[in-house]
């Protein structure tokens, strides 16, 4: 029994902010991208989408993802750039030259074909974040509606799954293995995208929300959000979750970073004093070894994982093809020998690892230059003065940015252009970008316009949201 119904509803749901929430031609392009990769990302055949109209490159769902994505490059190219805006040359520079290596990494690959269709399909995907959604995002009222956008995302995807879960009926969630997976194919994926969703909801529970009713309503949903991890037993989503409240309250306010650090000393006293809450929290570390014998600390637990087993057996393999690499989206190919688990072998689960088995050291080195350099320029930032809101669009940037960055160490999405995953973290890391390109301190007073300057006044934030 397929659960299509569910599907349909959820796709409803959208075209119904589309049609009512949001009129930006530009928003609703990257809304309609985004929608896409939704549907790709969730237990697809479930919901009854065959494999024949969704895997093969030109299947008819592949096709509306590429019309898509063309349609949101043509969006992006009809918007000017912002007056005061300013290129970083350096970061530029850098992502010319590795889109560049991409595309010559197709000349060597075991299978030029498919390295060359991925090597186009991302360079198309960066052309429509640097050529369109920096420009959007540079300014703050657009981000608002950016914002609200995946504010409303959170409630559709996530809410929903767990009433009917606990309600006992139970239609249209997926439960893999014991694992809650709610609307999406795995585990894995409502983790990460739990997590990545989280700086949305924050920003709206902190600075949207006005009364104690939109309050308490943000924080069941922070508290959905959580539960879905614990019980799709996700430890990279829960870890990245902690990442992205950590790193968003400790950019806000200095007493935050005070509260946190009282958490975290009271956190480790209750591990220290309650023996049952280290046990717990080791089962759930553990999940699937708790009961191996040759586990017995961390360290070999992470011996015994999957994914070390496969990152031991190829990183002598791509060493000895340090220089070149074996081509973009190449690598993981070289997996399946080290690894008894097909389905895990699909991948390397590792984006860093796999950028240095498909570039080499060029295409590692540029990669590695590219997140430092954006890294450093939001430390930069976060020294500015700036009024609270400013402070607020920040953090939810630059906390997607870094969770999404520690979730890419354990998962392989971030260079896939048909990735939901991979559309959330550069997305962030486009909104600091767009930040670093107006700093108050240092851009010209014409930057933003005293009318722009009162719609950014809180009463009307709250009255867009």
């Amino acid at each position: 029994m397929t659960a299509a119904p569910v599907l349909l509803a959820v796709l409803a749901a959208f075209f119904w902010l589309f049609r009512t929430k949001f009129k930006d031609r530009f928003l609703r392009a990257f809304g309609l991208f985004f929608l896409i990769l939704l549907v790709y990302s969730s237990n697809k055949e479930y919901y009854g989408i065959s494999t024949s109209l969704s895997e093969s490159t030109f299947s008819p769902m592949s096709l509306l993802r590429w019309s898509l994505m063309f349609f949101l490059i043509w969006q992006a190219t009809r918007l000017d750039k912002p007056k005061g805006f300013r290129n970083d040359i350096l970061l530029s520079t850098s992502a010319i030259l590795l889109m560049g290596l991409m595309l010559v990494s197709c000349l060597y690959a075991e299978d030029p074909f498919y390295s060359l269709m991925r090597s186009v399909s991302f360079s198309l995907f960066v052309m429509a974040l640097m050529m369109g959604l920096v420009y959007y995002l540079y300014s703050s009222v657009n981000c608002l509606q950016f914002f609200k956008f995946h504010y409303y995302t959170a409630w559709i995807v996530l809410a929903p799954f767990i009433v009917l879960l606990f309600s006992g009926i139970g239609y249209g969630v997926t439960i893999l293995m014991g694992q809650y997976a709610g609307f999406f194919g795995n585990q894995n994926m409502i983790g990460a995208f739990s997590a990545m969703i989280t700086p949305y909801v924050l920003f709206h529970w902190r600075v949207v929300a006005e009364t104690k009713r939109d309050k308490w309503l943000d924080a069941a949903l922070l508290f959905i959000i959580f539960l879905g991890l614990w019980l799709s037993r996700s430890r990279n989503g829960a870890l990245c979750f902690l990442i992205v409240i950590v790193t968003y309250f400790f950019i806000v306010s200095m007493q935050s970073r005070l509260a946190i650090m009282t958490v975290g000393v009271l956190v480790i006293t209750g591990f220290l004093i309650f023996p049952p809450l280290k046990t717990d929290l080791m089962s759930f570390i553990r999940k699937g070894t708790d009961k191996s014998a040759s586990v017995t600390d961390l360290s070999s637990q992470f011996a015994e994982e999957r994914r070390y087993e496969m990152w031991s057996g190829v990183w002598p393999k791509f060493w000895k093809q340090k220089m070149t690499g074996y081509g973009f989206a190449q690598s993981h190919l070289l997996v399946y020998e080290f690894t008894e688990d097909k389905e895990v072998g699909r991948s390397l689960h590792n984006s860093y690892l796999e950028m240095f088995g498909d570039l080499g050291l060029p295409g590692f080195l540029l990669l590695a230059l590219l997140l430092f350099r954006v890294g450093f320029k939001s430390l930069s930032i976060l020294t500015l003065p700036v009024e609270p809101l400013e402070r607020h669009i920040t953090a939810v940037f630059i906390s997607g940015f870094v969770a999404g960055s520690v979730n890419a160490f354990f998962e392989s999405w971030m260079f896939s252009a048909g990735n939901l995953l991979t559309l959330m973290y550069w997305g962030s890391f486009t909104g600091i970008v767009a930040r670093m390109a107006w700093q108050p301190g240092q851009a010209p007073s014409t930057a933003r316009t005293p009318a722009m300057q009162a719609e950014m006044q809180y009463p009307a934030i709250r009255a867009q949201n």
